[in-house]
């Protein structure tokens, strides 16, 4: 992969192509700020406990 897994979930990674800062949904013409964790950060941070999100794994 370009990148690594878990750095999908961490917005302030950006991908080698594009940032990962904003999103556009399905069915909205603006972007908006991603959320960490896709925004399930209440329910999965301490998944990820102790974890570089930045790296390839």
């Amino acid at each position: 992969g370009e990148y690594g897994f878990y750095s999908n979930v961490n917005p302030t990674v950006d991908h080698p192509r594009w940032s990962q800062a904003h999103e556009r949904r399905i069915g909205e013409m603006r972007s908006r700020p991603t959320l960490m964790f896709n925004g399930y950060a209440e329910q999965v941070a301490h998944l990820y406990q102790g974890m570089d999100l930045s790296t390839d794994f």
